[in-house]
């Protein structure tokens, strides 16, 4: 795996070559000043207006309407031209006669990704600080971290499936539409899934669906409830992702 730095340090050049990723990066930047806008004005009123169930600061991130369609969107344009502009513009051939691995190829173009996926997170931890400094407001940071950890690792499955999406076709326009339809399977369908049991009475299977409801899951972490299961979930997606852009790779240099 050493090349898969190089590819890495390679990729996050290139996608400052072009605005999209100011665009991107300028977008979150909106959505992190809107949430953290109605985090405040939600401390502003009086507490016996939230429920268990709309605690303003395990809403601010997980329960944001606008943060989880940002990332339905960003996630698509940030993963698509990793290796369809390498498909369309034939230099996925050249990286074949190169001493590099179809793994090292796959994880350092990964790497890039998650990078990027990690720093549309930044502006939304950067406001949390005034709370405390300049409004006075004492929040516990632990169910922060969890939800920094849960979004880590939901971030590094997201940045897979697209990756894996992207390596599928030349067209990144369809690379990125078939990675919008997966995630907003994953995040939109998921919750709408695990309502039907509920409302069923069928505690079992509300249950699991509950457990693989990506919004569910962000919504525990935030709430501080760093559930390993979840991680491994996560993880294992990721890995199985990454494990099968490779063979597909490794395919192609077959033929």
């Amino acid at each position: 795996m050493r090349h898969a730095i190089t590819i890495a340090s390679r990729e996050l050049a290139s996608y400052f070559l072009g605005p999209t990723a100011y665009l991107v990066l300028l977008g979150f930047q909106v959505v992190a000043f809107l949430n953290f806008w109605e985090l405040v004005e939600s401390l502003a009123r009086p507490q016996v207006e939230f429920s268990s169930l709309r605690d303003p600061m395990s809403a601010y991130i997980s329960g944001s309407t606008p943060f989880w369609f940002a990332i339905l969107l960003a996630i698509p344009v940030l993963t698509m031209r990793l290796l369809a502009e390498e498909n369309r513009s034939g230099t996925i051939e050249t990286l074949a006669t190169l001493p590099i691995t179809e793994g090292e190829l796959v994880v350092g173009k990964w790497l890039a990704g998650v990078v990027m996926y990690l720093a549309l997170l930044v502006p939304f931890a950067m406001y949390l600080p005034f709370l405390y400094h300049q409004g006075k407001y004492e929040f516990d940071v632990g169910p922060f971290a969890s939800l920094g950890i849960g979004l880590t690792t939901m971030g590094m499955a997201f940045v897979a499936i697209g990756l894996f999406f992207s390596s599928l076709t030349r067209n990144q326009v369809v690379a990125a539409v078939w990675t919008f339809v997966a995630l907003f399977a994953l995040v939109v369908m998921t919750l709408l899934i695990s309502y039907f049991p509920a409302a069923r009475g069928w505690d079992g299977w509300a249950g699991a669906a509950r457990h693989v409801a990506v919004i569910h899951q962000i919504h525990d972490f935030a709430l501080g409830r760093l559930d390993l299961r979840t991680i491994a979930l996560h993880l294992s997606a990721c890995i199985f992702v990454l494990y099968a852009t490779t063979t597909l790779l490794a395919a192609r240099r077959g033929c």
